[in-house]
């Protein structure tokens, strides 16, 4: 009979032991977290590439549309319906790789800028076009005035029909 040497037997890490790595981790929603972000920004080098040089296939105004939902698409799955909803807020029309997107505020245009690098990453990699740029035009449009008294509504309609005045003065009418 042949005695073998017992092979060692290793424990499990225990799940204490793996929290245990000599740092202690910063809260997210501590004031040193907002520094540490700051930092791992700072540290990133934003490399210029020369487009020049990258492919420009050709695509249709169609196609981009189509890939402009399904971003919009990918966001909703993300959890971003604000993003997702400023994207589907207008039609981005195409005048030579040039991307033009209108929106009725102020504030969803900053939002969209926000997101402008990743969304054209995303659009030049599926379309094999990397001279395509985006140009986010904000058109304000004048709020529409509601009439709900008698002399706003007997001013807009005299607006409308000037000789509502002299039918008024006519039949000595009150307002």
């Amino acid at each position: 009979m042949t005695t073998e040497a017992p092979s060692k037997i290793t424990a499990a890490p225990t799940p204490t032991s793996r929290l245990r790595t000599g740092r202690r981790r910063t809260s997210a929603l501590s004031l040193k977290s907002l520094t540490k972000k700051v930092e791992v920004v700072e540290i990133i080098p934003e490399t210029e590439i020369d487009r020049n040089t990258l492919p420009k296939t050709a695509f249709s105004e169609g196609k981009l549309v189509n890939l402009w939902s399904e971003y919009a698409q990918q966001l909703i799955k993300r959890g971003d319906k604000s993003l997702a909803s400023i994207i589907m807020a207008s039609k981005p029309t195409l005048v030579d790789f040039h991307v033009h997107y209108s929106l009725p505020n102020q504030m969803m245009g900053d939002q969209l800028e926000k997101l402008r690098p990743r969304l054209l990453k995303y659009l030049r990699d599926s379309l094999n076009n990397f001279s395509i740029d985006l140009t986010i035009k904000i058109e304000i449009t004048e709020v529409k005035k509601f009439v709900y008294t008698p002399k706003e509504k007997y001013d807009k309609l005299r607006e409308l029909n000037p000789t509502l005045d002299l039918l008024r003065k006519l039949f000595a009418l009150d307002i």
